[in-house]
């Protein structure tokens, strides 16, 4: 029997099965591979998989379940995750009753020639660009509110971005929001509305990425982008990435995380919430000066002669 994978859940979410279906597909290089999924662009021209269907696809039983063998499974529930810190990667094949896990995980995502092309001519317009992202998890068509599940557990707040974007325009960057037609822009970035799937190859041909734990995060880890995510309730080990250039931001009210945020917790019942929540992202001007500082030499030095043009260049002329 052949396997038919039904994934749920965020853009994020859908970024690290790629590493799943990457594992199954070396595991069982004979078997075709059918992905169900809330995202099926994030799996177009992988060549891992035989079909790429939505969850609504008409006849799903009848045409690809019946006779193969359909697997679902939920990585976020497995006590390896929730208490073990394990990664979301490595837990993805036993949340689908293979008793095994990822340790090496890669996630990968395919982009066209067309897509690779439209991706670096934003970026050669807009050089040096870093993509930002300070909010995360929203349906499509929702507005962003207080009563947003995760809005005080990884959220960055808009005063917090607002110091991030000028310390990073002084420096000669232009920063591209990453957000939803729905959440408000923050001054002093640049604004285009894309599909997903279309901002995938300037986040590729990008300098960095700035964020939290969010689909940009996930999106700019495929590609090995320089990072700087400020963790808020989540936490680094269960959905982090360890690479050169991957900064970590916390502080000592971060990553006290429940299991994962769509477990929430608005009504305030909780000792430790007068504790921890709600300081997640309390930093001074300091902290942030001094973060910014190193993930911009980090850059400067990555790239000081490995892009098409030279990216300490292009800031003087920027200047």
């Amino acid at each position: 029997m052949d396997y038919v994978i039904e994934i749920q859940g965020g853009i994020g979410k859908h970024i690290m099965a790629t590493s799943f279906i990457k594992w199954l597909n070396e595991k069982n290089p004979k078997k075709k591979i059918t992905v169900v999924s809330a995202y099926p662009e994030l799996f177009e021209y992988n060549p891992r998989i035989w079909r790429n269907l939505r969850l609504d696809q008409p006849y799903l039983f009848e045409d690809y379940i019946d006779g193969n063998d359909y697997r679902k499974g939920e990585p976020y529930a497995l006590y390896e995750y929730y208490h073990e810190k394990m990664h979301l990667c490595e837990v993805y094949p036993k949340a689908y009753r293979f008793n095994s896990y990822n340790k090496d995980f890669e996630t990968e995502i395919y982009l066209t020639k067309g897509e690779e092309m439209d991706g670096k001519m934003f970026c050669q317009q807009n050089q040096p660009v870093i993509t930002l992202q300070t909010l995360g998890g929203l349906p499509p068509g929702a507005s962003p509110n207080r009563m947003k599940m995760d809005s005080s557990q990884r959220d960055m707040p808009a005063k917090l971005a607002m110091k991030i974007v000028m310390g990073l325009v002084k420096k000669g960057f232009k920063v591209l929001q990453i957000r939803g037609p729905s959440e408000a822009p923050i001054p002093n970035t640049l604004q285009i509305q894309l599909p997903f799937r279309n901002l995938l190859p300037i986040i590729k041909n990008s300098v960095g990425h700035v964020g939290i734990d969010s689909s940009g995060m996930h999106a700019a880890a495929v590609f090995k982008k320089p990072q700087l995510i400020f963790w808020g309730h989540t936490h680094k080990d269960n959905l982090g990435y360890k690479y050169d250039g991957f900064f970590d931001c916390f502080n000592e009210h971060g990553m006290h995380c429940r299991p994962h945020c769509q477990l929430p917790d608005r009504t305030g019942l909780f000792p430790y919430k007068d504790k921890k929540e709600g300081f997640e992202f309390d930093y001074t001007d300091k902290q942030i000066e001094e973060y910014v500082n190193k993930f911009v030499d980090f850059i400067n030095k990555k790239n000081g002669g490995n892009d098409d043009k030279d990216v300490k260049k292009d800031i003087e002329e920027a200047r």
